[in-house]
Formats: C-alpha cells, sequence, structure tokens
C-alpha cells in the first residue's frame, strides 16, 4: 500500500467522520471462514491511526465453526500462542451502520502477517490469490451474485421458523407464488429498504424476486469487474438484509434449508470474463452457439465440482437442499437456458456469454465460493477441458450415474483428496478448513434430535 494511496484513503475517513459527527465507535468486519463477519468496535480516533499502523487482531478468529469456538488442530491457536496479525481498512468499505440506536460506522477489514504480506486463512486472500492468477494469464472476472433468503416471525417459544405474517396485517402464506408480486407488497418495508440500503453504500441491488417458499425473497446484485468487490457485497447484503428484517419485527435467514418441505436458499454465481482489451473471452465467434473458451470453461467447473462441494455445502443442512426437482442441481450437467442443471448458460446477447454456476448454498462464504467457481473456469481455460454434450430437458434425470457428494464427510473428503481446489486455495488453507469444518460435524452430530427419539425410542 504506497503512501499517497493510504493519505488519500485516511483523508476519506475523515471527511466521512466530519459530515457524521455523531459516530464515535467504528465496527471492524472481517469475514470468517463461514462467511460470518468478526471484529470488534474501536474509537475513530484509533480507527484513523489504522491506515498506517494497522489493527492487531488474532488470526485464529477466522479459523472457528459456526458456533465461534476455535478446533484443535489448526495451529493458530494454542501450539502457535493465539498470535496476533494486522487489520487494515479496505478503502471505499466505510459507512454507517442502518440499523440498531446506536450511532455507528463500520468498515471492512482484511488480515495481513505482521510483515505485510496477506495472511493465508482470511477468505479474502484466498479469492485474491486466485483473482491474481488469472491476471497473469490475461484474464479478468466480471461477476453478479444472486441471494436466496427467508423472512420468518421473530418466534421465541420456539427455534424452528414460522412463516410471517404480512407486515400491513393479514394471514402468513405456506404457499408457493414464485415471482408473486403480492408477496413482494407484502413485506416491502423490509426489502425496499434492504435495497435503498444497499445502493447508498453503493453496493448494485437492482432486481427483487419472490421465490419458491412462503416468505422466500432474491435480492440480485448487479455485476461488478472486481470478484473482491462482488463477494464483500454479498457480505453486506446478509448483514443489512438481517438487520433491516429485525428492525422491521420479522428475523431473515440464509440457511441452506430452513424447511424441510420447502425449497432452500442458494447462492447463484454469474461469471463472464474479460481480457486486457475489456473482450469478453467467452463470448461466440462466427456461427458458433458457445464459444470454445466457454466450453473449456464449464469443463473445468465440471472437474472442479467434486472436490469444492464442502465450500458449496460447508455444513449439514447445507445437503438437505439437494433434493430431486428442488432447484439444487445434484450432478455437474450444463446447458442453455436451462434451470435444471448445474452450469447454466442463461440467453441473452452473445456478448455478454457467460456461466451460472447455481449450485452454492446461500450459507456459504462467498469470497470461497468464488474462489473456487474462477478456479475451476481457469483450470478448464488452461486444460482445454471438454464438457460433453450440454442436458437438453430435465436435468435431474440426466445426470449419468454422478451425482455430488451428498454429505458433509463425503464432500471433505473429495476436498482434500483433490488436487484442483489445493492448487488454488493453498494446500494449509484446504488442511485448517477441513480441521474446522470436521470439528463443527462432529459436535452437530454428538447431538440427539428430536426424530431420533420419534423414529427409534420405542421401536427398537
Amino acid at each position: 500500500m504506497n503512501k499517497s494511496f493510504v493519505e488519500d484513503s485516511r483523508a476519506e475517513a475523515q471527511r466521512f467522520f466530519e459530515e457524521n459527527p455523531d459516530v464515535e465507535l467504528v465496527e471492524l468486519l472481517i469475514p470468517d471462514i463461514n462467511g460470518v463477519f468478526r471484529g470488534k468496535r474501536i474509537s475513530k480516533q484509533k480507527f484513523l491511526k489504522s491506515f498506517t499502523e494497522g489493527v492487531t487482531l488474532p488470526g485464529s478468529m477466522c479459523l472457528v465453526d459456526i458456533t465461534g469456538d476455535n478446533p484443535e488442530g489448526t495451529g493458530l491457536l494454542w501450539s502457535s500462542g493465539d498470535q496476533d496479525n494486522l487489520a487494515k481498512p479496505i478503502p471505499g468499505t466505510l459507512c454507517l451502520v442502518p440499523y440498531g440506536e446506536l450511532p455507528l460506522a463500520q468498515v471492512m477489514m482484511s488480515l495481513h502477517n505482521l510483515d505485510g504480506t496477506r495472511f493465508f486463512a482470511d477468505p479474502r486472500n484466498v479469492l485474491q490469490g486466485v483473482v491474481d492468477r488469472m491476471a497473469a494469464d490475461g484474464l479478468y472476472p466480471t461477476v453478479a451474485l444472486e441471494l436466496e433468503f427467508y423472512l420468518a416471525d421473530q418466534n421465541e417459544k420456539t427455534a424452528e421458523p414460522l412463516p410471517p405474517q404480512p407486515l400491513g396485517g393479514g394471514i402468513a402464506s405456506d404457499g408457493v407464488q414464485v415471482y408473486g408480486l403480492q408477496q413482494i407488497e407484502d413485506f416491502e418495508k423490509v426489502l425496499h429498504d434492504a435495497v435503498a440500503e444497499l445502493n447508498r453504500q453503493g453496493i448494485p441491488a437492482d432486481t427483487i424476486v419472490a421465490e419458491a417458499g412462503p416468505g422466500q425473497f432474491e435480492i440480485n446484485l448487479g455485476h461488478v469487474t472486481d470478484p473482491m468487490l462482488a463477494a464483500d457485497h454479498a457480505m453486506q447484503l446478509k448483514r443489512v438484509v438481517k438487520g433491516i428484517a429485525w428492525d422491521h419485527g420479522v428475523t431473515a435467514t440464509f440457511m441452506a434449508k430452513p424447511y424441510s418441505d420447502q425449497a432452500g436458499n442458494g447462492l447463484h454465481v454469474h461469471v463472464s470474463l474479460r481480457d486486457k482489451d475489456d473482450n469478453n473471452v467467452l463470448s461466440p465467434v462466427g456461427d458458433e452457439e458457445v464459444s470454445d473458451n466457454l466450453r473449456f470453461a464449464i469443463g473445468g467447473l465440471q472437474e472442479a465440482m467434486f472436490e469444492s462441494m464442502a465450500i458449496f455445502a460447508p455444513n449439514p443442512n447445507s445437503f438437505r437442499r439437494f433434493q430431486n426437482k428442488a432447484y439444487a442441481p445434484m450432478s455437474p450437467n450444463w446447458g442453455l437456458n436451462n434451470r435444471t442443471v448445474a452450469l447454466r448458460i442463461p440467453a441473452g446477447s452473445p456478448k455478454a456469454a457467460r456461466v451460472e454456476h447455481r449450485v452454492s448454498g446461500a450459507d456459504a462464504n462467498p469470497y470461497l465460493v468464488l474462489a473456487c467457481v474462477l478456479a475451476g473456469m481457469h483450470h478448464g481455460i488452461k486444460n482445454q477441458l471438454d464438457p460433453g454434450e450440454p442436458t437438453v430437458g430435465n436435468g435431474y434425470e440426466q445426470h449419468g450415474g454422478r451425482i455430488v457428494p451428498r454429505s458433509m464427510i463425503s464432500a471433505l473428503d473429495r476436498f482434500v483428496e483433490g488436487d484442483i481446489v489445493k492448487d488454488y486455495l493453498g494446500e494449509r488453507f484446504v488442511e485448517v478448513f477441513d480441521i474446522c469444518r470436521r470439528a463443527e460435524y462432529d459436535e452437530f452430530f454428538a447431538e440427539v434430535t428430536q426424530l431420533e427419539y420419534r423414529w427409534y425410542l420405542d421401536a427398537v
């Protein structure tokens, strides 16, 4: 980070505080491997110093399970003395927290080693490594993300979600109203406030869609030419939607499968690739329907999919999405304008040729999802991998026996045994991610569920 860049960023922050004199505290936001923000609150004076001095935070904060526990074996806790790293602010991300009672600011940070190099376990740094590798070959991704979520009642009696009553009054829906406008109107205070706040922060949220489940919606983020920024936007979308929903008397969840009998929440990734002259290298040439580069990219995504499932579906609940005809693809098939396949080529202008990756759940870490998607595309183009013929018709019934891992442990086994993800994300990162996920799996299955009591208590 050069001196003038640091000074410009600090001056930008000083102007922010002059325009918002009530703000005294700043929340530092760092994503962990779960895609959950962690950090701390500091004074604005200390924050202004962070542009030159950084803020010390332990690197172990990135390597926790969903409960916040640090598992044994990562080498970043007791055996290393739980050492500090340096967190540095990301320019352009300082803004007001749009909910709650206190006048707070928030800013995204990235973690570095004390010598200034990138900390290997910060998900932003993992993605940046893949982006840099593609740039070295003259490939620059343009990315757009779509996230699905459920709104539910603020229910204090049980942990299970309940479909929410319309904010203007009425009866909670339990049916399916895909693309229903009335459903958007019922919760427009949440949805429109969320989009307005995202846009105020410079985050291009441009579409609201009612999805398949009661109280389920999707907010689409506009495409950007910086994959890091795209993932930042997805993280902020989750934070904004959850906070604003709570202020309006409902709760929001990006859990992969909150209802056993309803659709799950997905994270769909749209990617095109540009060259140094800003040309889309995935666009067809002449009479081609699908360009060679796009075919190769799909071939790479197919080959990398099995070992990437631990990223796309990071916890036991994640795998409940993968059911037949539930818009959660279960095999690495591809097709043109076909939502039943994993890798969809959307209809539209040839100049905007892109692939839509439809496998990941909304509960996944967007930085790591993008890292795996981009790694697969780059691997396919570099090695000119043939994806085979596109699927026509119902992709759920045409998988050729190739089914992605259906459980967390089988996905983790493929993750650590594979070569592609390990090559792009780093062997050390793969090792510690695996340790954290298996520790969470063990803790999850240590608890006896109500279903087990109903099925087994008297029957066996």
